[in-house]
């Protein structure tokens, strides 16, 4: 019987395309730029060292809104590692971030949202005062983005109202898109109908593309652990003791690659191409970002 009314509730959620306001892409405030990169025996022990850097420009009166990966409930790498969410907690709030929330909207296959965070048990969160925002009913905003395989993106209406936006992605591959790091993390932000679009030709292409219509303040990418083949939700696992933190999207992501690439040739696994540049994702995005200047 849950099963049918799982079955249900997921159908609802992804035709649920009334009242759907217009809205303006949403790019990054103006701010610190960063670019770290914390790897060795404990890197999350560094990063949560380093706070005052990643978190410049943030005070008690910031508002942050953490984007977190819940594709499926499955452990990390192929979801949000508590500990990692916890680091980041502990970190805003001893800079005095007082309004957090919490966010996401999982895979199709995994909706609802809410049964994947009942799975995840994030009950810590309670204690730093962080709320949990499901995408799947929230407001909705229509951007024009005028891209070249998206005219117009419909996104989670959260996008507006934090000050910050915080983008936490884990590294994996990926068995459709080749990898998702930080801009793929945006899917997250998408209503669940246009992802059967996303996923229907041009894949990599429409990913890139997400970027023309919300662009966080800072992206981090934890790369502790990875999916070197596989991905998202099961895939082959190995250690990577890596995070980035970057303020540029396309940065994060280009880290992230040449990462990939190399513990992928490691462990005798099919090549990526040296060069990204010659991948249809960072292709796609240098044109997109030409169009827009």
């Amino acid at each position: 019987m849950k099963n049918i009314l799982d079955r249900i509730e997921r159908k609802i959620i992804v035709k649920n395309t009334f009242f759907i306001e217009k809205g303006v892409p949403r790019m990054q405030r103006a701010g610190t730029e960063i670019e770290l990169c914390f790897s060795g025996r404990n890197p999350l022990e560094s990063m949560a060292g380093s706070g005052g850097k990643i978190f410049a420009d943030f005070d008690s009166s910031t508002s942050v809104l953490i984007k977190i990966s819940l594709n499926s409930p499955n452990p990390y790498p192929a979801s949000t590692s508590p500990e990692m969410l916890e680091t980041i907690l502990c970190m805003l709030r001893d800079i005095g971030v007082k309004k957090i929330c919490i966010g996401d909207c999982s895979g199709l296959a995994h909706l609802p949202t809410r049964k994947v965070i009942k799975k995840k048990g994030f009950d810590f969160l309670k204690k730093y005062g962080a709320r949990i925002c499901v995408f799947d009913y929230g407001g909705w905003v229509n951007i024009p983005v005028g891209g070249i395989y998206f005219k117009n993106i419909i996104l989670s209406k959260s996008i507006y109202r934090y000050d910050r936006i915080i983008n936490l992605s884990n590294l994996k591959s990926h068995w459709s898109a080749g990898f998702t790091f930080s801009t793929k993390s945006l899917v997250g932000f998408m209503h669940p109908y246009q992802r059967r679009i996303l996923h229907r030709d041009h894949l990599q292409e429409r990913i890139a593309e997400l970027s023309l219509a919300v662009r966080p303040d800072i992206n981090i990418v934890d790369g502790r652990k990875i999916f070197v083949d596989g991905g998202p939700d099961d895939g082959m696992v190995a250690q990577a003791n890596t995070i980035f933190v970057n303020s540029d999207l396309m940065e994060a992501d280009l880290k992230s690659y040449d990462l990939l690439a190399g513990l992928r040739k490691k462990h005798g696994l099919e090549d990526l191409d040296k060069d990204p540049y010659n991948n249809r994702f960072f292709k796609h995005f240098i044109k997109i970002r030409d169009i827009e200047k």
